[in-house]
């Protein structure tokens, strides 16, 4: 199956589960009122072992793309950073994230096309949300001109291998229990290598988490998926 390059994957070709599918905007405004902590393995086990996003953090002003309830922004002021700016484009998910109290300033804005001003940031992160986002080049143009020369954007994200087991972004109802998607896609990596390159981004690092025995002994509902890479880390430095 050829496609060209930037161009997403529909993920309704590897659904297998058909569950009902919403924007997201509505799915986190549905999410929001069960929405808990995600397992730290999925991004700040990754982010904890960067050798540039840690020792890059204390003192800095950064800004958390797609910064849902606050949980990464917590991580990035209990590791030093001066002030941290959140971005989230569902006003439910924000509340989440006020209530913290870990951030400077928070935006209602989609992350490909903000307010805040250029040049501003010494670093961004953006955690488990490309896979909602269509146009990977957007995002990147925006997150490098939010960036100072030199800063550094951390990006974790659903591998594309685990989209590919036909297994949605999803929760279940909390008034009925029943299961639903929010609409994901479905990016190749060697696209989060050529949209950054192509926004001004040099790679750092890339990293990629597999669900292992550890894993399945904390969450033995993940023992099917044992062994398949589930999220995967980029570190890229603003040229």
């Amino acid at each position: 199956m050829a496609r060209g390059p930037g161009s997403p994957l529909p993920f309704a070709r590897y659904d297998r589960r058909s569950y009902p599918t919403l924007s997201v905007e509505e799915g986190y405004a549905a999410w929001s009122p069960v929405y808990g902590d995600l397992d730290d393995r999925f991004d700040i086990d990754l982010l904890e072992g960067s050798a540039v996003v840690g020792p890059s953090t204390p003192g800095r002003s950064l800004v958390d793309l797609a910064c849902g309830n606050g949980r990464i922004g917590a991580w990035l002021a209990t590791r030093g950073a001066t002030r941290v700016a959140g971005v989230d484009r569902t006003m439910a998910m924000l509340s989440g994230a006020r209530a913290r109290g870990c951030y400077g300033a928070l935006v209602r804005a989609r992350i490909e096309a903000t307010p805040l001003e250029a040049g501003a940031f010494d670093g961004a992160t953006c955690s488990m949300a490309l896979c909602h986002v269509r146009d990977l080049g957007a995002f990147f143009g925006e997150a490098r001109r939010l960036l100072r020369p030199g800063g550094w954007l951390a990006i974790v994200d659903y591998h594309p291998a685990f989209l590919m087991r036909g297994i949605p972004t999803h929760f279940h109802r909390p008034e009925t229990g029943a299961p639903v998607a929010i609409e994901n896609h479905v990016h190749a990596l060697r696209d989060f290598f050529g949209a950054a390159q192509r926004a001004g981004l040099r790679t750092r690092e890339m990293q990629e988490r597999y669900i292992d025995e550890e894993w399945v002994q904390a969450h033995p509902g993940y023992r099917p998926h044992e062994g398949w890479p589930v999220t995967h880390l980029w570190v890229y430095e603003a040229t």
